[in-house]
């Protein structure tokens, strides 16, 4: 080889060598930042009390909202009883031949004599 090539190579190496350096230079300065360098998060100081968010939700829900889901309780063949105890005081009541209907403002349930037939939301 001749004294060019040695030379070109002696270059490059020293251009690698140096480009090597500088790279873990910066990696090194990077992971030396200090807690309280400006933007940086270091948390709460451990000195304060925590505040906790208050997560509980206290709200009633309208009756439509509260009903329906209800109505998945209803099963045909449940005694009057029963369905009282799901949903008492039904607006009115009143026969349709040998059928009892009892008319919520969300449903309107039929009995046959003492057990539910069927139901029909609103």
């Amino acid at each position: 080889m001749d004294s060019r090539t040695d030379s070109l190579i002696t270059s490059v190496h020293r251009t690698t060598r140096a480009v090597a350096m500088i790279v873990v230079a910066l990696l090194i300065a990077g992971c030396a930042t200090s807690p309280d360098a400006p933007g940086v998060d270091a948390g709460p100081d451990p000195g304060w009390e925590m505040r906790v968010a208050d997560t509980t939700i206290d709200v009633e829900l309208p009756e439509p909202f509260v009903r329906l889901v209800d109505l998945g309780r209803l099963r045909v063949g449940m005694t009057k009883q029963e369905v009282l105890a799901l949903f008492p005081d039904p607006v009115s009541t009143r026969l349709r031949g040998t059928d009892e209907l009892w008319d919520y403002r969300f449903a309107e349930l039929i009995f046959r004599g003492n057990y539910l037939r069927d139901w029909f939301n609103r």
